[in-house]
């Protein structure tokens, strides 16, 4: 007797688990396909915002210059004073992801500072500011930082005089 009841109850449960399966990833590939906007601040080391780019178009430009696709659910692209700083926000699905982004990256510049790769940057180190790692680079006449702040992953390029400062702005505005 229980035999006949268990039957039905389980194929019922598989049902709705493929259900709310398909929803999810339909919802996933939704959010993948539109990315959303990220804020960014108006002004960084005392530089206006000159231009920004958000959602897809920031989204798309990561991926450019990255070279393939990260799966990024909102991103902005932020330009202060002419180019003097850049900001570039990427927004993966969960925190875990975007670790495994920042991951990513600090292998990969590190293979290439290695010389198994060519890279325009040089590792300066790790800094633990406020609990977070902070990873700190030089290249392309500018200092780079990149770091995680939740789901969000941020890279900041800045001229040497400026740089501490933009970087303790971007901390602030992505706590």
């Amino acid at each position: 007797m229980l035999r006949r009841r268990l039957g039905p109850i389980v194929l019922a449960a598989i049902g709705a688990i493929l259900i709310v399966g398909a929803a999810g990833w339909l919802a996933f590939s939704t959010w993948l396909a539109n990315p959303g906007e990220v804020a960014v601040p108006q002004a960084m080391a005392g530089l206006p915002l000159t231009q920004k780019s958000v959602g897809p178009e920031a989204v798309a430009e990561v991926s450019r210059l990255h070279g393939k696709e990260f799966p990024l659910i909102s991103g902005a692209m932020a330009t202060y004073g002419e180019g003097a700083v850049v900001l570039w926000v990427s927004g993966a699905p969960a925190g875990p992801m975007a670790a495994e982004m920042v991951r990513a990256m600090t292998d990969k510049i590190a293979d290439a500072s290695a010389g198994s790769a060519r890279s325009p940057f040089t590792p300066l180190g790790k800094r633990q500011i406020n609990g977070r790692a902070v990873y700190e680079l030089s290249g392309m006449g500018q200092r780079h930082f990149y770091f995680q702040s939740s789901n969000l992953v941020i890279w900041l390029a800045a001229g040497e005089t400026i740089a501490e400062n933009a970087l303790d702005e971007a901390l602030q505005f992505y706590p």
